[in-house]
């Protein structure tokens, strides 16, 4: 398996993936892919290896088919057998979504009077007035964030940078962490551990996001935040070209995809029932 993994590692150094997806590829090639070889390997043999993984949802098990197909194209040629392999991609459901109440109270659940308080609520309001994603905000340098224009330059997916605005009390949120901040020697990170001073991580910001819901009661991701953004911009009357631009994203389609939850909100005052019986 070691020269297998070998091929892996040739295969996504010649690619310019991102950090997360290389790392997705790397545990999607490990179930995969065999000591033996897969030079052989038939379309329908990918896709019941794909859907005998455990706990593999339609997501992950089109992005799995995706990147085999990839992979199997460029070690083995157009030829392969198995590049055909193709599984339905299901609807999504409604993801969750702040809305301004549950928002309001994730912000003043923190206690500021404390380093990490006032890291976790300058962090907070961040992700919500940006909707930045994990890896970005917890890339997101010190140096890159202009309190005085409440503008940041942050590396997005895709590897361009990007510029993203944020509010006064945001602004005045960040400030208070970075008076209180101690970063480690050589670490420009705007967020890092309270404690350490060392860079904050894809994985240490989802269990401070963790945190922050079991705090509220909800399960609470950082992925939630980005759709947060566009649902509460939304709900204060924020243009959809607007919103869209501040969320960095390049079709109206991905605001109406992040927006679901506050379209459908949108007809409660409307209900019959509501309005038959004040």
């Amino acid at each position: 398996m070691d020269q297998v993994m070998d091929q892996v590692e040739e295969f996504l150094a010649s690619h310019d993936y991102s950090d997360s997806t290389k790392g997705n590829y790397k545990r999607i090639f490990g179930r995969m892919l065999t000591p033996e070889g897969d030079e052989a390997l038939t379309a329908a043999g990918l896709v019941a290896r794909i859907k005998s993984q455990p706990n593999w949802g339609n997501s992950q098990q089109c992005v799995a088919v995706n990147a085999c197909r990839k992979y199997l194209r460029w070690r083995y040629g157009q030829a392969h057998p198995a590049l055909g392999a193709k599984i339905k991609t299901e609807g999504s459901k409604p993801q969750r979504t702040l809305m301004p109440e549950k928002a309001l109270e994730l912000l003043m659940s923190f206690d500021a009077s404390k380093p990490k308080g006032a890291r976790d609520l300058a962090l907070a309001a961040l992700l919500l007035d940006t909707g930045l994603r994990a890896s970005e905000i917890c890339r997101l340098r010190a140096a890159d964030c202009d309190l005085e224009q409440k503008l940041l330059t942050v590396l997005v997916k895709g590897g361009q940078w990007e510029f993203a605005v944020f509010s006064d009390r945001t602004a005045e949120w960040v400030g208070d962490w970075l008076s209180v901040r101690r970063a480690a020697p050589g670490v420009g990170a705007l967020f890092v551990s309270a404690h350490q001073g060392t860079q904050l991580t894809r994985d240490g910001l989802k269990c401070v996001v963790r945190a922050w819901g079991a705090t509220l009661g909800i399960a609470l991701s950082p992925h939630d935040f980005r759709r947060s953004y566009a649902t509460i911009a939304s709900l204060f009357g924020g243009p959809s070209r607007v919103v869209q631009l501040g969320g960095r994203w390049h079709n109206m389609a991905m605001v109406e995809h992040y927006t679901r939850a506050l379209r459908l909100d949108a007809v409660r005052p409307y209900l019959p029932v509501a309005n038959l019986v004040p």
